[in-house]
């Protein structure tokens, strides 16, 4: 029986803290990206080649979808999303759909957002920054961002953007 992993233990969690200390991690770093934080800003590519940064659709408020499309949940949400798009678009709703597809994959993407008529904004992050600002643990991931910039709600996998908590959600952060 090894008897030195309780000692060695404190040991570890003192240098590992020490470390993360020492390169300015704090607790927030690894804390799950909750209701009420703030939205971290990004700026990426759009599909139609502009450049989209999350702060300048402030004023209205956000639904972010991250998915790829090798993600056999990502694709049946898209229908839905397309749906809220079109029945609150008009009211202020932003629909930006963030694609962690590899780097080169813009004509897979561009493919997939014709094959699925899809309409909103879609913006291609191979090297997965908003995934890592936004701490997501895969896809699809879907926050709801009010019109302050401020998290809403976040769906974690897959989810029904059509299911009647989904609209009563996104009619409470629209403007009145």
């Amino acid at each position: 029986m090894n008897r030195t992993w309780p000692i060695a233990r404190p040991r570890l969690i003192l240098a590992i803290a020490a470390l993360l200390a020492g390169c300015g991690a704090d607790a927030d770093t690894f804390r799950p990206f909750t209701v009420g934080d703030p939205a971290p800003d990004f700026a990426l590519s759009a599909m139609a080649g502009d450049t989209v940064r999350l702060s300048d659709l402030r004023g209205g408020p956000v639904l972010l979808n991250i998915w790829a499309t090798w993600c056999p949940p990502c694709r049946e949400e898209m229908p839905g999303l397309q749906a809220l798009h079109e029945t609150y678009g008009q009211q202020g709703l932003h629909v930006v759909g963030v694609s962690i597809d590899a780097r080169g994959a813009e004509d897979a993407v561009r493919a997939f957002a014709g094959d699925f008529g899809i309409g909103f904004t879609l913006l291609h992050d191979p090297g997965e920054v908003v995934p890592r600002q936004y701490r997501t643990s895969g896809v699809p991931e879907t926050f709801l961002i009010d019109a302050d910039g401020v998290l809403a709600y976040r769906w974690i996998g897959a989810f029904d953007p059509l299911a009647p908590d989904v609209h009563q959600r996104i009619q409470a952060v629209l403007p009145q």
